[in-house]
């Protein structure tokens, strides 16, 4: 099954077409990120930790390069498909929303032409 495609209206009104990353690409990176959460398990179930846990959790990810940086570094420049686009050009919020399409968060059901989520959505770290 080919990766989905979406198009994104970023705060300007333009619009932007994203691909989802490649499984390929996207298991380089989980691979780190489930070895950091391995290292964690020992908190329970993600859901039940405490705020100074995800802290301590999204600091590991981004020592081990698995975090939300390292998601925007190796996945964006290859996952926005229109031309002439800056990923520097972005805002923040335009990042969020295009880098959770792009990791799978949301997909397209083809049947109803809508999104549905499949994962929890990793939070930046708080600076």
């Amino acid at each position: 099954m080919p990766v989905a495609r979406k198009d994104i209206e970023l705060d300007d009104g333009s619009i932007i077409t994203v691909r989802q990353v490649s499984g390929k690409k996207k298991l380089k990176l989980e691979a780190r990120q489930a070895k950091v959460f391995r290292d964690y398990r020992h908190f329970g179930e993600p859901t039940d930790w405490t705020t100074e846990q995800h802290e301590e959790f999204a600091d590991a990810l981004d020592e081990a390069g698995a975090g939300l940086q390292a998601q925007v570094d190796e996945w964006l420049e290859d996952c926005i498909v229109s031309e002439g686009i800056e990923i520097d050009d972005l805002t923040s919020a335009e990042l969020l929303e295009v880098l959770s399409f792009v990791r799978g968060d949301l997909e397209i059901d083809e049947d109803t032409d809508t999104e549905e989520g499949h994962s929890v959505p990793l939070e930046p770290s708080q600076e």
